[in-house]
């Protein structure tokens, strides 16, 4: 059976952890920048040790908001290292499948220099990797506001390595991607391990459930199953109720999908 994980902010995991077990969901776990600087780490030992008794498999997204790995301003760099470290660190009390960051690429930030935007992020990533490794560690970059796959595809070439994969964010993708799914499936899908799944109407990134847009999920699952493709699925709600909708929605693509208790 395969479990679908969702997007859960930490302060809301420690909420409602007892609901979490009894639907057996499993978490993505977001930690913001604030949950870095207030999370007490004996409070992390007790949700890790809770989710691992139940059999509850985690993956980790890590804070986005002002943060720069790529970007040419030193000391914003330096922040943004320091944030993805702890981000790594409190990810290993838990063990997670996989560890997803934000690449910070956009073409109208770097003013399509995505050389220079590489040559930074080389920098950023090299050492964050390394220390992946030697933890048994996954990191992995999510497609945000890249218009085409060829930024990541470089950045996961010149680092090389199996503790730095790739995450495939249907939303993103439809908002700001100009290339066809089939482009990105081709040239990322090797380093493909988690898919974040939600919806919108290609104007904004409205985080709908699965179907409530207009993402064409039949072609997108369709890759998937020529490419013989089978990532950590994970939905991402803004709303309780859009994560059961979607829930239902996937049960189509994903015929083996593990029966949470509703």
């Amino acid at each position: 059976m395969s479990p679908v994980h969702v997007n859960v902010p930490y302060p809301m995991l420690l909420q409602r952890i007892d609901f979490v077990v009894e639907k057996r969901i499993y978490p993505e776990i977001y930690f913001s920048s604030e949950d870095l600087d207030t999370t007490q780490e004996g409070d992390l030992r007790n949700l890790a040790e809770t989710l691992r008794k139940h059999g509850l498999e985690t993956t980790i997204h890590g804070p986005f908001m002002d943060l720069s790995p790529g970007g040419a301003d030193r000391r914003i760099k330096e922040v943004t290292s320091d944030r993805l470290l702890k981000t790594i660190q409190w990810a290993f009390y838990f063990k997670p499948k996989a560890i997803v960051f934000h690449p910070g690429y956009e073409k109208w930030r770097f003013d399509g220099e995505v050389k220079l935007w590489l040559s930074s992020s080389l920098q950023t990533w090299k050492p964050l990797v390394k220390e992946a490794g030697q933890m048994g560690l996954i990191l992995v970059v999510e497609n945000v506001f890249e218009e085409n796959p060829d930024p990541l595809a470089m950045l996961l070439r010149e680092i090389d390595s199996p503790h730095l994969r790739f995450c495939f964010d249907t939303g993103h993708h439809h908002v700001f991607s100009h290339v066809p799914l089939s482009n990105w499936m081709e040239s990322l899908g090797k380093y493909l391990i988690e898919v974040h799944l939600h919806d919108n109407h290609k104007e904004m990134d409205e985080h709908l459930p699965v179907g409530d847009g207009n993402f064409d999920f039949d072609i997108f699952f369709g890759l998937l199953s020529k490419l013989r493709l089978s990532p950590i699925y994970t939905i991402e709600p803004h709303q309780e109720d859009h994560f059961w909708k979607s829930l239902n929605a996937v049960k189509k693509y994903i015929p083996d999908i593990e029966d949470l208790n509703l």
